[in-house]
């Protein structure tokens, strides 16, 4: 049996590298996918748990995005060669209007292109 998404807000299958910054810790990761709410990210060590901490999103072909952000769950996760990583998920709880004009843009971006490409592969 499928598992039923409850996601309102659709998410976007993205491969960017992240940095996560708190006055103690940095912490470099991947976005795995992502929304205007929030991101699924790998990394190899977890962020703070307790507080936020500011997500620097170095998408290509923009500047980087300084979002404020805390953890609303984790988990350890195996790849298929059994390396194991945290995979967390992010809400974002500030960004600037800027930031949040450019997610946008990246979000329509993507979803524009997947939808060309379903177009041209027949589905």
């Amino acid at each position: 049996m499928k598992k039923q998404e409850k996601r309102i807000v659709p998410r976007a299958e993205i491969k960017w590298p992240v940095t996560m910054l708190s006055p103690q810790l940095q912490v470099e990761g991947k976005i795995e996918n992502f929304s205007s709410k929030g991101a699924f990210v790998s990394c190899k060590e977890l962020p703070p748990l307790e507080e936020g901490f500011l997500l620097v999103i170095k998408a290509p072909e923009y500047k980087a995005m300084n979002l404020n952000a805390k953890v609303v769950w984790s988990t350890v996760v195996k790849n298929s060669e059994g390396d194991s990583y945290f995979g967390i998920g992010v809400q974002f709880t500030r960004m600037s209007p800027d930031d949040r004009q450019a997610l946008h843009k990246l979000i329509a971006k993507h979803f524009e292109m997947k939808t060309f490409h379903n177009a041209v592969d027949g589905e």
